[in-house]
């Protein structure tokens, strides 16, 4: 059985997809493997799933549980403690936990061809985005973790290929990351180097351009130490680039509310 939250939540057994449907009992799912194996108390999961004025009824809960359980096809994954619902999943049937398993396993690995190697496995994993398609407060902060470590793979499958240099393999995915994320700084450091080392440093500097242009009007802010050192090296003739990793002089700005 593999349970999967790294897009539409679903249960598979081999090709098949379990019976689990609606938004309600799709939610619980979701709420339960958010907190895989530790109990989720009732009230929680009343709280989250109906959003009323008047306390919802528990009998909706145990219903709703019923069914999912009947869905499941093993029943006795889905149990009742003193502590609240608990639903029982081993560490290589989430997706999720397979996904930060792959992600730390390839931060440990110097080898940039089996760090790269691991990130692609890491980032198959995904069919979407984190729990999509439910709409619940109590899953926003782990799709939110979840997809800020998606981009940290991202960045490092790129910082991986540069090292390795393909370096025009990760301009294109690097293009698409600055897109996605037009005031994270890193990775327009990464797109920079890659298109340096492509011999394109126009175009480098070009994206440096953007990239302040976008700091300043957005948040006037100008960029920080790593593009500003990057842009001061490419003028330099660029000859001394080497790969900036990821680290702490990375930095994301965040408009303020």
């Amino acid at each position: 059985m593999r349970f999967e939250v790294l897009g539409p939540v679903r249960v598979t057994h081999g090709e098949d997809v379990a019976p689990v449907s609606g938004a309600v009992r799709l939610g619980l799912l979701g709420l339960l493997l958010a907190n895989a194996n530790a109990p989720v108390p009732a009230e929680t999961l009343l709280d989250a799933l109906w959003d009323t004025a008047d306390p919802p009824d528990p009998q909706r809960l145990h219903l709703t549980v019923h069914r999912l359980r009947r869905a499941l096809g093993e029943p006795e994954r889905l149990v009742l403690d003193a502590g609240g619902y608990v639903l029982q999943v081993a560490p290589d049937e989430l997706d999720a936990q397979l996904f930060v398993d792959a992600l730390e396993q390839a931060e440990r690995t110097a080898d940039p061809c089996r760090r790269a190697s691991l990130l692609r496995q890491a980032l198959r994993l995904w069919r979407g985005e984190a729990y999509q398609g439910l709409d619940l407060c109590s899953l926003a902060g782990d799709a939110e973790r979840l997809t800020e470590r998606r981009d940290s793979a991202c960045e490092q499958l790129c910082a991986a290929e540069l090292d390795r240099g393909r370096h025009e393999t990760a301009v294109a995915d690097l293009a698409a990351l600055v897109r996605r994320h037009p005031l994270r700084e890193h990775p327009h450091a990464l797109l920079m180097t890659a298109l340096c080392r492509s011999g394109r440093q126009a175009d480098a500097l070009a994206v440096y351009r953007d990239v302040r242009r976008t700091l300043v009007d957005e948040l006037g802010v100008e960029p920080g130490p790593e593009l500003r050192d990057l842009e001061r090296r490419i003028l330099a003739g660029g000859d001394d680039l080497v790969l900036l990793a990821g680290g702490p002089g990375s930095r994301t700005v965040s408009r303020v509310p």
